[in-house]
């Protein structure tokens, strides 16, 4: 009886310190642009729906298809979920919220790399610089919009899948071009360790460099 309630008292330690967590992230956050990104089925996602118990309301601009919205009502059940099935598609719906932006509102895209097989070549074998161009400019146009939606009070959060860029170092960023970063406020990689999940904060001016050292080299 005594060993159940110091497991209970354990738990309940644990979620507090996991709330707390989360509540400093919410407001890290708030009324910016952040770029979340990691490996596939690292938990990304979930951790946008945990944050936006925070925030008056959420949409989220559903681009991935491994989830349904049942998944998470147990999380947050006031989520706007508005299902993205091209590239086109985003930028219509984003043009729609700039003329009618909400405010206070937490934005999710989920994820913008969900949309690159729009940009493939027709022959995958054979590396495409059109098509990787015309890639390059569709994120930097998500990104501009979205920041421009921020100023009404607005938090944003764009997920990303990862790409190594440094194979000595291991170094892992956003896989879109990441001079689309400009755009944002803050990034931040999520790893998983064992069964815990790690924040990585990613200074932007460290991509820019990068980026730089990349065209110099």
């Amino acid at each position: 009886m005594v060993e159940a309630k110091l497991d209970v008292r354990e738990e309940k330690k644990k979620e507090e310190k996991k709330e707390g967590k989360l509540q400093a992230l919410a407001k890290q956050i708030r009324n910016k642009l952040t770029v979340l990104y990691g490996e596939p089925f690292v938990g990304k996602t979930t951790l946008a729906h945990l944050l936006s118990k925070y925030f008056e309301h959420t949409v989220i601009f559903k681009i991935d298809k491994n989830y349904r919205p049942e998944d998470f009502r147990h999380i947050n059940s006031n989520i706007h979920y508005v299902n993205i099935n091209s590239h086109k598609g985003l930028i219509s719906v984003l043009d729609d919220m700039l003329r009618n932006p909400p405010q206070n509102a937490l934005i999710v895209v989920d994820s913008i790399t969900g949309l690159d097989a729009f940009f493939m070549p027709s022959d995958p074998s054979k590396p495409s610089p059109r098509m990787e161009n015309a890639r390059a400019r569709f994120v930097d146009a998500v990104m501009q919009r979205l920041s421009f939606i921020k100023y009404n009070g607005n938090t944003v959060i764009v997920i990303a899948h990862e790409r190594l860029r440094n194979w000595e170092t291991q170094e892992r960023v956003p896989r879109f071009n990441v001079t689309a970063l400009r755009h944002a406020d803050m990034c931040f990689r999520l790893v998983k360790e064992n069964e815990h999940r790690r924040l990585v904060r990613t200074h932007l001016r460290d991509y820019y460099k990068a980026r730089e050292e990349d065209f110099l080299s």
